[in-house]
């Protein structure tokens, strides 16, 4: 499977897994505004990139496609606790140019109509991982905690905006992956152990309060089929804690199984029987040689037909990126 492919494959399984898990935050009142893009719409057929050296203090240039999510937090006017409002994925294509002089860096995402620009009087810092800019109500940050795969968060504050019939403020966030693809044609001989960390937001909209979710660095293996005609999987837990009143709460337990493809690609659905959620993923290994790996994941309140309403709408969205 060509580069072309193997992005067209994450953009067309993050459709189906990640947003039609989560079809009761696409399009609705509870989500970052302006509305993402529905489960139905059609992907659009990306186009590959050359090989990208990622940098927080070096020009580099990277697109993605279809490889992005988006969440919100909602204050009422008058002050008040600041609540997860919804989250969801989009199609469509990312990118991010950095020069590093004069400073600038340049995001497009799905949903903005122009690029967001930020330049040398917008930096704020910059770490081994992490390159930040900030602008009135706007910020960006660049992460990159290895080589081969960077995290892009754009964040809006101060967005005037309603919950059902409450007035207030929004706090959105956009986030795109960029990743290099598998280059390599060699089987997989030996087992492949990936670590890192990650990004996960969401909760009840209305309920959660921001900044309580948390999730401890797991590792995500990779076992060879026992034949060269046996399948390869990745396998690996991701588990959300919620800080309530203080006690760090078990709140998720993704367990992720797919089969690897050639290509490095997988995608897969799942349940965590004990906190009602259905759960979709896609990602794929990532540099020339299978040095990293980063995942996208969903998980929504199971909604049993024939039931009456919970009133549950637990959502949770968010990435994975190991080594």
């Amino acid at each position: 499977m060509d580069g072309k492919n193997v992005l067209r494959k994450i953009g067309l399984l993050l459709s189906v897994a990640a947003c039609g898990a989560l079809v009761t935050s696409c399009g609705d009142d509870e989500t970052p505004t302006p509305t993402p893009t529905s489960s139905d719409t059609a992907t659009p057929t990306p186009t590959p990139t050359a090989a990208v050296d990622f940098s927080l203090t070096a020009d580099f240039s990277a697109t993605s496609f279809n490889a992005n999510y988006v969440f919100a937090f909602f204050t009422p006017d008058g002050g008040g606790t600041e609540v997860f409002n919804g989250g969801t994925r989009l199609d469509g294509t990312s990118s991010i140019t950095f020069v590093a002089s004069p400073d600038s860096a340049s995001f497009v995402f799905p949903d903005l109509t122009d690029p967001v620009e930020f330049g040398a009087t917008d930096f704020v810092s910059v770490t081994a991982t992490e390159r930040q800019y900030a602008a009135g109500d706007m910020a960006l940050t660049l992460f990159l905690p290895f080589d081969n795969v960077m995290r892009v968060s754009y964040e809006i504050d101060n967005q005037t905006f309603t919950q059902d019939t409450v007035d207030g403020i929004l706090r959105s966030q956009r986030v795109a992956i960029f990743f290099n693809n598998v280059t390599t044609t060699d089987e997989i001989t030996t087992t492949l152990s990936y670590t890192g960390p990650v990004d996960v937001f969401g909760g009840d909209p209305g309920v959660t309060e921001a900044g309580t979710l948390s999730a401890a660095n797991p590792t995500f293996t990779v076992t060879p089929g026992a034949t060269s005609s046996d399948d390869d999987t990745v396998s690996g837990t991701i588990e959300v804690f919620e800080d309530v009143m203080g006690t760090p709460t078990l709140v998720a337990v993704l367990d992720l199984d797919a089969t690897v493809t050639a290509s490095g690609v997988f995608e897969g659905t799942g349940s965590d029987a004990a906190n009602d959620l259905d759960i979709g993923f896609v990602g794929t290994l990532a540099g020339d040689n299978r040095e990293e790996i980063f995942i996208l994941f969903a998980a929504r309140d199971v909604d049993v037909a024939g039931d009456p309403d919970d009133g549950d709408d637990t959502v949770f969205v968010g990435s994975f990126i190991g080594n």
